[in-house]
């Protein structure tokens, strides 16, 4: 009955999120809890999509480390992302182990980034939305789980994660309010300008053209240039 209690206290706490911030906070503390360093929510990519940062939902992921990431193109030929698209169970992951057959010298790359941060051993969860769509949580640190923990793991990703994507719906119906210069930067920006480009392309200083893009990756709740060109790509924001 306590297990059974558990998991309805859970539950509740689940359907009471208002925020993607209470969610961040709750899966921090969670995470300490376990003795973990770092969780992940995301969507799993599709085949035009090769950058964590425009996949992830929520994390505590460092940024130089999602950053470190995409530069080096991990995400391609992830053995994890493999496993995840071929089945919906959840399973614990080595770093080094899963990585074992991998080449290019990606093997030695990401197992130092992920040793790096303390992450060389975890979990990944995948789940689904009501309309379909297939994501996962990970937790990651230096140990795996047991099967009644990787259980009770599983509940929360799949509650949080159809609790994100509520959220994230309802998000997307809030008119989100740009100026006129912030959008012709983010166009410019997906248009693959850098900045000193589009400074004299919009006779603007290169400063200005940082603090428009600065704007925008705010106002879309991102932490990158990528993740808000993606974000205001799919939300129809922009259009290139």
């Amino acid at each position: 009955m306590m297990l059974e209690d558990e998991f309805n206290r859970i539950e509740e706490v689940a359907a009471g999120f208002k925020t993607h911030y209470e969610v961040f906070k709750y899966m921090k503390g969670l995470t300490q809890d376990l003795g973990m360093n770092a969780f992940l929510f995301m969507t799993l990519p599709t085949v035009d999509i090769v950058e964590i940062g425009a996949t992830k939902i929520i994390t505590n992921w460092p940024a130089e480390m999602v950053d470190y990431y995409d530069a080096h193109n991990l995400m391609i030929d992830s053995p994890v992302i493999r496993r995840m698209m071929r089945s919906t169970s959840p399973f614990n992951y080595d770093v080094e182990a899963i990585n074992t057959n991998r080449g290019g010298g990606k093997k030695s790359t990401v197992i130092e980034l992920f040793n790096r941060y303390g992450m060389e051993k975890g979990a990944y969860f995948p789940v689904h939305d009501a309309a379909g769509g297939r994501g996962s949580m990970s937790i990651s640190g230096s140990r795996n789980f047991s099967m009644i923990e990787m259980a009770k793991l599983l509940f929360i990703a799949t509650l949080i994660y159809d609790r994100l994507s509520q959220l994230t719906l309802n998000e997307k119906h809030k008119p989100i309010e740009f100026t006129r210069s912030e959008l012709d930067c983010l166009r410019l920006t997906a248009g693959g300008r850098k900045g000193n480009e589009i400074a004299k392309l919009l006779d603007l200083t290169e400063n200005a053209v940082n603090n428009h893009i600065g704007s925008v990756i705010k106002k879309l709740g991102c932490t990158t240039r990528t993740q808000a060109v993606v974000s205001a790509l799919r939300l129809n924001i922009i259009r290139v």
